[in-house]
């Protein structure tokens, strides 16, 4: 059974930002107003943190975003001085709101009192058979290397260091969903959107990409940031009332995160098709000033590039963007394997998904609906796919 005779209600991905959230924001007040006696969750992505600078305090970034909308904050003040709770789950884009102090930080945002019942959970929840969590610990590219160890900049998974360090610096968004087919589309594609910044902005790119590549070598640099999620373990195990042991297997079941993994960086950047399209280049190069010999030489290296590229393209063109919704229907299965949830609740995918034991409540704010998507779940454990306007 459920085991909770508050019913849930389920909003993931709500991304919000300082300045342009404010539909998403008057919604998500809305959607608390209307659902006074219910606990609020909020499942991850909640804020676009990763679009901050490395150095900026999570804390002081989130009141900051949520002193925006006046609405929002006097919902959740309200919600919160009634006695009924809220509960912020972390997610790959908000990982620092597990950063010592945000808690305190944002009930002052809020203006709610310190006994306030808002919790900030770092991997996921359980209310009775029900199990809510964000999702990302199941795609490697947005994993972190401990679910339950505290944020750090130096150690974030492939995609949210990339938004970090390259999209949001250089407002490059129009790629951050972009897979291209050969590294010379995507540059083509960089010049007509970019212009004259485009060769600054390849430059930066190749300079992040590289670095993380050479990062994802070391994999002992993940060591303490591992150590200090296990030294969490047990405590976070006694906190969701799960056996620690059932904790422990689920963890050691996680996919290993893409950014542990050279060669898993390196092909997910891509780089193999550019070493590839160097080759093409670099032999039709000495192909025509190369003389016979050089001539022989540069027509292999420039052959074999571009057969690489082909059969490379001709196993799939996109290397991500059509995984994450099976790892995660994925690892909804293997939840329910090993902590024997009834039903398992994700966002992260922006998609609506549905099996048995298994629903994705999708993005609150990034959605094809007219209204905001989330699941309301009874004291009975079923869940109900609502919207509000």
């Amino acid at each position: 059974m459920f085991g909770k005779s508050e019913p849930l209600v389920v909003a993931s991905d709500v991304h919000l930002t300082r300045g342009g959230s404010e539909r998403s924001a008057g919604r998500l007040a809305k959607l608390i107003e209307q659902h006074a006696g219910h606990e609020i969750v909020l499942a991850g992505d909640i804020f676009n943190l990763s679009l901050d600078a490395p150095s900026r305090d999570p804390a002081e970034s989130i009141a900051s975003i949520v002193a925006e909308y006046p609405t929002l904050t006097t919902s959740l003040r309200r919600h919160l001085d009634a006695g009924h709770a809220v509960t912020l789950i972390s997610g790959n884009h908000d990982a620092g709101v597990m950063t010592r102090g945000t808690r305190d930080r944002l009930l002052q945002a809020i203006g709610a009192a310190a006994e306030a019942r808002l919790v900030i959970e770092p991997w996921f929840i359980r209310r009775g058979d029900v199990h809510v969590e964000h999702g990302h610990v199941y795609d490697p590219d947005n994993a972190p290397a401990h679910p339950l160890a505290a944020w750090s900049p130096e150690t974030e998974p492939l995609g949210i260091a990339l938004t970090r360090r390259f999209l949001s610096p250089h407002d490059a968004f129009h790629f951050a969903h972009a897979h291209h087919t050969t590294p010379l589309q995507g540059l083509t594609d960089a010049v007509k959107t970019f212009r004259g910044r485009a060769p600054m902005m390849i430059f930066h790119y190749f300079a992040t990409s590289s670095r993380l590549a050479a990062e994802a070598a070391v994999p002992e640099r993940m060591g303490a940031e591992k150590a200090r999620g296990e030294a969490a373990l047990d405590d976070f195990a006694t906190h969701s009332g799960v056996p620690s042991e059932v904790v422990r297997a689920l963890y050691r079941a996680l996919p290993r995160p893409t950014h542990e993994d050279f060669k898993r960086t390196f092909f997910r950047l891509y780089f193999d098709r550019v070493v590839a399209t160097l080759g093409v280049a670099g032999g039709a190069t000495r192909m025509l000033l190369g003389g016979l010999g050089g001539g022989v030489v540069g027509g292999a290296v420039a052959l074999s590039g571009a057969l690489y590229l082909h059969q490379s393209v001709r196993k799939g063109v996109d290397r991500y963007s059509s995984l994450p919704v099976k790892r995660l229907f994925e690892g909804a299965e293997l939840v329910r394997e090993i902590t024997g949830a009834k039903l398992v609740i994700f966002g992260h995918t922006h998609c609506e998904d549905e099996a048995e034991g298994y629903k994705n409540s999708a993005s609150f704010s990034y959605t094809y609906r007219q209204g905001s998507p989330y699941l309301f779940v009874d004291p009975s454990g079923r869940a109900e796919r609502r919207e509000i306007q």
